[in-house]
């Protein structure tokens, strides 16, 4: 999906966009191209990173099945 925002203002470290006619967002400059200036016009695409999500879902069941793993340890060591 392609939305078109455009640059309303420039408040220090935030620039204020306006987003398809539907309202506005602030977004820190430090992501945006170098140069920016109000009335510039972006040309924003968000798509599904599904390669993302998955070693996101992978990491954090690595990390569940670490903590399970710790956690019948320390059952085991306190059983006398």
């Amino acid at each position: 999906m392609k939305v078109r925002a455009i640059v309303d203002r420039i408040e220090e470290d935030l620039a204020v966009l306006e987003v398809g006619g539907e309202g506005s967002v602030e977004w820190p400059v430090k992501f945006l191209p170098q140069g920016l200036k109000e009335g510039n016009v972006l040309d924003v695409e968000f798509r599904i990173n599904r390669k993302a999500e998955a070693e996101a879902r992978a990491a954090i069941s690595d990390l569940q099945r670490q903590l399970l793993e710790r956690t019948k340890k320390m059952d085991e060591d306190k059983i006398p």
